[in-house]
């Protein structure tokens, strides 16, 4: 009984932080065009020769799927998904019957849906507020559910095709563990619905561990395992314990390292590897590495303002608040950014705000998010929450009641309504999640 208790904790977790393997998991296809660069070269004995291995002639058909890859690889991470859309799409007419652009269009539809939602930050998924699943919480697009499930579908049929022909084919393991992590990711934070993403996890983790054994150079495999490790050995003691005892080992040191590993011999999947190392570096109270790698990513992808929301929080926790502001400034003062994410970048702020005491500047940017015509709103709903959380904080009571009870009369986003009725009933203290 506790043996199955632990294992389906610690899967709810792995299958939640799944969210950060696969936000930005753009390894994937790119060992295609790995093996038709060697085959071209000559250098074929070293090749798996799997159904997904490129076929003699097909080079220059291979090279062009390449520099699609790259270039919709590049569009995701500026946050291009029509761009990027278009370039998976012409992957998939150059190779119809390979699952890898399918699995990248299948992520890119997710990221854009996270996006629309402003659930692409990792502040959302640190605290238990997101965790907690009500019945009534969360509605998704039903078409965009289905185009999704379509794609992911795709891709591991075919990758199931090709391990018909050959059970060793280390890509299309990698494949179908790639479609079962994507299918876990979307399922969490889409869905909510976390007992299929738990299974599909899990799924994903027993593949990933088989192309390794098949193939000891694919580190970029190592990106799962890597966070897996890190999971578990992050449990309460008790469960952790418990863990063990269940067969579910896991090293925080040994996870982190592997993900380094990834950064530094990873082909395809070394950014990925930096965008997990950000969350698990800040979790670990080593934000200033975590900052060296978000002025990494900011500068490489200079589009991609979800950088600088990051780097502007982690400035707060570490005490440069000056900076803080400054990053969180320049943000609102590109036209292209507040066009598009005032209120995200003023909801960060404000948090960011409220973490360092600063209650009546936090109020003013959660009000911001509130009054901005565009905001999107769950988002408002959350605006509410943390400006009566900062009034409390500041004796203005009444006022704070007005905001939660303002919560109340909206959708329910995760546990909103639980906490604006305990707020109401008994005053913020900053001690909750």
């Amino acid at each position: 009984m506790k043996f199955s208790l632990v294992r389906s904790r610690a899967s709810i977790i792995i299958a939640i932080l799944a969210v950060f393997t696969q936000m930005f998991y753009m390894g994937a296809p790119a060992r295609a065009a790995q093996n038709a660069r060697a085959a071209s070269n000559g250098d074929g004995a070293n090749l798996s020769r799997g159904a997904l291995s490129p076929k003699p002639g097909e080079a220059e058909g291979i090279r062009e799927y390449d520099r699609l890859r790259d270039e919709g690889n590049r569009a995701v991470y500026n946050l291009d998904y029509a761009g990027a859309r278009d370039k998976f799409q012409q992957m998939t007419k150059i190779m119809p019957d390979h699952p890898a652009g399918y699995v990248y269009l299948a992520n890119n539809l997710w990221l854009e849906t996270l996006n629309k939602s402003r659930r692409l930050s990792t502040s959302l998924y640190s605290g238990t507020s997101f965790y907690i699943q009500k019945s009534e919480s969360d509605t998704s697009d039903k078409e965009r559910d289905r185009e999704f499930e379509r794609l992911v579908t795709r891709a591991m049929n075919l990758a199931a095709g090709a391990l018909q022909k050959n059970p060793a084919d280390a890509e299309a393991l990698y494949y179908q563990a790639s479609a079962l992590g994507l299918r876990a990711g979307y399922t969490a934070t889409v869905g909510r619905s976390f007992r299929r993403a738990i299974g599909d996890a899990n799924k994903s983790i027993q593949l990933e561990n088989k192309v390794l054994k098949l193939d000891a150079g694919y580190y970029d495999a190592y990106l799962s395992i890597g966070l897996y490790e890190y999971v578990v050995d992050s449990l309460p003691f008790g469960w952790r314990v418990l863990a063990r005892l269940a067969g579910l080992k896991g090293s925080k040191d040994r996870g982190i390292q592997e993900l380094e590993s990834v950064v530094q011999k990873g082909r395809y999947a070394s950014d990925d590897a930096r965008v997990l190392l950000i969350g698990l570096y800040t979790r670990e109270r080593k934000p200033e590495r975590a900052l060296e790698i978000l002025e990494y990513l900011a500068k490489k992808y200079e589009r991609n303002y979800l950088f600088g929301v990051e780097r502007g929080r982690l400035l707060y926790q570490v005490g440069r608040s000056e900076q803080g502001q400054q990053s969180f400034s320049a943000l609102l003062a590109d036209a292209k950014v507040a066009e598009q994410a005032t209120d995200l970048v003023n909801f960060q702020w404000g948090e960011a705000l409220e973490a360092s005491r600063d209650y009546q500047g936090a109020l003013e940017r959660q009000q911001a998010v509130i009054a901005w015509p565009k905001s999107e709103p769950g988002l408002v709903s959350l605006a509410h929450l943390h400006a009566g959380q900062s009034l409390d904080m500041m004796g203005k009571r009444t006022e704070a009641i007005s905001h939660y009870r303002a919560v109340l009369g909206r959708e329910n986003i995760f546990d909103s309504h639980d906490k604006a009725g305990e707020f109401i009933n008994s005053r913020y203290t900053g001690k909750h999640d």
